[in-house]
């Protein structure tokens, strides 16, 4: 039997689910494997788990549906091999890629085909960018359970001036899709988007399969069903006839990104419509109404309009003096959220920087940094270069850096002996470590466990910098040993390919427990509205920077990707119009605003009559505060 509830307040439902769990857990003896909580992110997971808190049970199962699958592939691998053809050079186990080595790939076959064979004649765009919607189209039409091979095809055929542009790009776009989906499935290799396609297409079908899944799961609890893709939906749906209860949470007022492409058409089509029984009476989609302004309108968050800046750095000040007046008025650090449409380092660097100097701690929820540019990351990629003779990929200040660190010098020490680097004993000894190391046939990974052991775990920062550079020790050992599989090393050693990866695709992330942490603690936020909502985080006192800028509501429709048009509710050959596009932007940012100003006290809302580039500016968030600050209270 499943059961719906709708439930627009997060903590009012987190509560609900807890007592459900716990429940559950008691009328099951504590077999707490045979209850699934199905979150939509890590943060989600873990703040479950701490909450839940429970001495005596099995292991919790509380996943998100990605990292379910991926673990369920390597269980029944066998089962997968046994049916799915491309699969050609077959192994015990799948191995998972790296993003890092998904991007390269894509990135080298747009490269090669637009210097070849003139690919993508028609479309300005660098490599990464093409490869990067490419990327994208891949994921989410896995995730909608759209077929990759027509992924072209539907947004060519959306194009409402289709007859006036070449379609050679949309089918060059399938050829390299088609390409990666194939190298990888021939040599047993699977991403997010791969394990998606292979679970719907070769397990959730399988008879025994399904038999195991029936026995091990008693219970089903969806707690965001507004954030479960097409493919969530169908698992959801093919488990819910075995469950002895399925119990689903939903708040469609959630659904405030176009970028988690939720198709709300098929979630109202083959899950609301057709429960029975229903906790709480939902209607059918033709009646469900969208947040509009009224809405809005109606929430009791006080908002205020500063549009005083021409200049965006005159802007940014304007939003540090304001932080400070409120800490100075007895606001809490942890009480104040500083909300941005999109990261820059402009923005991070200036109110950082001056914030820290009056003793104002601040978090920014997204790192900007590639790995390469934390110093001790570095420092590694430096001695490798050594290790491996790549010295010409070095540049000046990164050898510098490399001996700041590793000799425990200050900047201008480092340049000198850098210019003297050949007389120098202290760097001449550590040169001569590294090349020493030459000789003991070590991996790549291996040289950079045994240097950062040996020559920098006892630095002054040594302890503090471990996670990153287990980041940068395991991109090294997935990458190197999947792309000699693949052989797309373009005739190059596979370490310097790496190398060359390492500087300019790789980022930084936090630690999903870095921001649930972070999130409670006595730091002023600095984030995104879409990481805000999505990490759940709830501060009375929010200030909006760039209200005049269009990135709050991004333009969904580009030259070689639509998301909207990549959904299953979306008509084959339908024409995707200009009035779709405002609709749909008008949409998801009435849900965004609504979401924002559901839990806040205070907006303070920053805008200057110019971007940070020098351009004009006015959005359609600035006309909507507009109208709610000639309200006064909202």
């Amino acid at each position: 039997m499943k059961y719906l509830f709708r439930e627009n307040n997060n903590e009012v439902k987190v509560n609900k689910i807890l007592d459900l769990y716990r429940k559950l857990l008691n009328e099951t003896n504590n077999r707490s494997k045979c209850i699934m909580l199905i979150v939509p992110n890590a943060t989600s997971k873990l703040n479950y788990e701490r909450e839940l808190n429970i001495d005596i049970s099995e292991e919790l199962n509380i996943t998100t549906y990605i990292s379910f699958i991926k673990r369920e592939i390597i269980k029944f691998w066998p089962l997968i091999t046994e049916k799915c053809n491309q699969i050609i050079n077959k192994s015990i186990s799948p191995i998972f890629i790296p993003s890092s080595l998904s991007e390269y790939i894509i990135i080298n076959k747009v490269n090669e085909q637009r210097n070849a064979s003139g690919y993508f004649q028609d479309i300005t765009g660098t490599n990464r960018s093409i490869a990067n919607s490419i990327s994208n189209n891949i994921n989410k039409a896995a995730l909608a359970l759209i077929d990759f091979k027509t992924i072209g095809e539907k947004i060519y055929l959306s194009k409402k001036n289709r007859d006036s542009i070449m379609r050679f790009s949309y089918s060059q776009m399938d050829e390299i899709i088609d390409y990666y989906i194939n190298k990888l499935l021939e040599n047993s290799m699977i991403d997010n988007s791969i394990a998606i396609y292979l679970y719907e297409n070769y397990l959730i079908n399988d008879d025994r399969y399904i038999n195991h899944l029936s026995q091990e799961i008693k219970y089903l609890i969806i707690d965001s069903l507004e954030s479960c893709s097409n493919a969530e939906v169908n698992f959801i749906n093919s488990l819910s006839n075995y469950t002895l209860g399925t119990y689903i949470y939903f708040n469609k007022t959630k659904d405030y990104s176009v970028f988690n492409n939720i198709d709300m058409e098929y979630i109202y089509e083959n899950i609301i419509n057709k429960i029975e029984n229903n906790i709480n009476s939902v209607n059918s989609i033709k009646e469900i109404e969208n947040i509009d302004l009224s809405d809005i309108y109606l929430l009791p968050t006080k908002v205020k309009l500063n549009e005083s800046s021409q200049l965006y750095s005159e802007m940014i000040d304007e939003v540090i003096i304001k932080v400070i007046e409120l800490v100075n008025n007895g606001i809490r650090l942890k009480d104040i959220a500083i909300i941005s449409p999109i990261n820059n380092t402009i923005l991070d660097y200036q109110i950082k920087n001056v914030l820290n100097r009056n003793e104002i701690n601040v978090f920014n929820t997204k790192k900007n940094n590639k790995i390469i540019d934390y110093p001790y990351s570095n420092a590694l990629v430096v001695a490798t270069c050594i290790f491996y003779g790549y010295e010409d990929y070095i540049k000046e200040d990164e050898y510098i850096s490399f001996i700041e660190i590793l000799l425990n010098v200050n900047r201008i020490q480092a340049y000198k002996i850098y210019r003297n680097k050949e007389v120098d004993e202290n760097y001449k000894n550590l040169e001569q470590y590294i090349i020493s190391k030459r000789s003991e046939n070590l991996k790549i990974s291996e040289f950079l466990i045994k240097f950062y052991i040996d020559k920098m775990l006892n630095l002054k920062e040594g302890i503090e910098n471990v996670d990153v550079c287990k980041n940068i020790i395991y991109e090294s050992e997935a990458f190197i040993e999947n792309i000699k599989l693949l052989g797309i090393n373009n005739n190059k050693e596979e370490e310097k390919v790496f190398i060359e990866v390492l500087k300019s695709t790789i980022n930084d992330y936090y630690r999903v427990s870095d921001i649930a942490d972070l999130k409670e603690s006595n730091s002023i936020i600095l984030t995104t509205p879409y990481s805000y909502i999505s990490y759940d985080i709830n501060r009375p006192i929010q200030i909006w920077v760039d209200i005049g800028s269009n990135a709050w509501n991004m333009k969904i429709e580009k030259d070689i990707s639509n998301l909207i048009v990549l959904r299953k509710s979306f008509k084959e050959k339908q024409i995707y119009t200009n009035e779709m596009e405002e609709y749909y932007k008008k949409y998801y940012l009435y849900n965004l605003i609504y979401n924002l100003l559901i839990n806040a006290k205070e907006v303070y809302a920053y805008k200057s009559e110019y971007t940070v580039n020098g351009y004009i500016q006015e959005s359609i968030l600035y006309s909507i505060l507009l109208k709610l600050v000639s309200k006064g209270d909202v």
